[in-house]
């Protein structure tokens, strides 16, 4: 699911940033971009983030700033020094004139004046405290985006039930229907009123309901959409989710073949696109 989370934490030495943003995914993929001096820090920072996000494509930004107090160590290369100071020399040689340097122009020299790295060891605490901090709000607009698919969910699932219903109904008529159209193409070849011929229908009647009975699909689809409304209260999994979607397609599948007598193909394509979106809309869940 996605989500933002920003928050620092911050010692007598140290201040450190964290910002964290997530999208949908089917997998765990998760991205850190941290200073190159705390580069050891991330299988631990790493480890923190699986802590709150089991599912979806995680990008971590982490900087920090030292206290004004702290003065940063600066190296001198002597020698760069002497080489540019030398050169200068042979320039005003070349041209007799004398060139002026100030420290303005030293500065800027880059590969004269070079800030050495500051041990970091020791704040370690404050980057996975500010990382905790960030990712605690990750969770909180994960939470609320988690609410309104729960509530999509359950409007599909409504949806789906009620579906079921129509072809619950109208799969307690089969019989008669069967009945209907066999009388039909029986009148063309024999008297509809002969014992035989009445005996006959039943038989056939009772033989195709048998195989046309839709009970057990009914029963676990039903099963299938209580279990959701389960999880859709529990620490549920995305995965778990859709593995029930995958089931309760199956069974609408063999509802639909085995109620060709009479005419479903409304209910179940309709139950069918729910299913759909439902299953589009776990991709989002962990």
């Amino acid at each position: 699911m996605t989500g933002y989370g920003k928050s620092e934490a911050s010692n007598s030495f140290i201040t450190v940033m964290v910002e964290v943003k997530s999208i949908n995914s089917k997998n765990l993929d998760i991205r850190i971009n941290l200073p190159r001096i705390v580069n050891n820090l991330l299988n631990k920072l790493n480890s923190k983030v699986k802590e709150y996000v089991k599912r979806g494509k995680v990008d971590v930004y982490i900087n920090y700033r030292l206290s004004p107090e702290i003065k940063i160590p600066v190296s001198i290369n002597y020698s760069m020094a002497k080489t540019y100071i030398d050169a200068i020399k042979k320039i005003e040689g070349t041209f007799g004139r004398k060139i002026e340097i100030n420290m303005r122009d030293l500065l800027s020299m880059h590969d004269i004046f070079s800030k050495e790295d500051v041990d970091l060891s020791g704040n370690e605490d404050v980057f996975l405290t500010a990382l905790d901090r960030a990712l605690i709000m990750l969770n909180e607009e994960r939470k609320k985006e988690g609410e309104k698919l729960k509530s999509d969910i359950e409007k599909r699932l409504t949806i789906i039930e009620k579906t079921i219903e129509e072809i619950e109904k109208d799969a307690h008529s089969i019989n008669e229907k069967i009945r209907e159209k066999l009388t039909e193409k029986i009148k063309k070849l024999f008297e509809p009123d002969d014992e035989e011929v009445k005996k006959r229908i039943e038989l056939e009647v009772a033989l195709i309901a048998e195989k046309q009975d839709v009970t057990e699909e009914i029963t676990r689809l039903k099963s299938h959409i209580k279990r959701f409304y389960q999880l859709l209260n529990e620490d549920f999994s995305g995965k778990t989710m859709d593995f029930l979607c995958q089931e309760m397609h199956r069974e609408i599948n063999t509802l639909g073949s085995k109620l060709k007598e009479i005419n479903v193909t409304g209910p179940v394509l309709k139950i069918k696109t729910e299913i759909a979106r439902i299953k589009e809309q776990i991709q989002n869940v962990e």
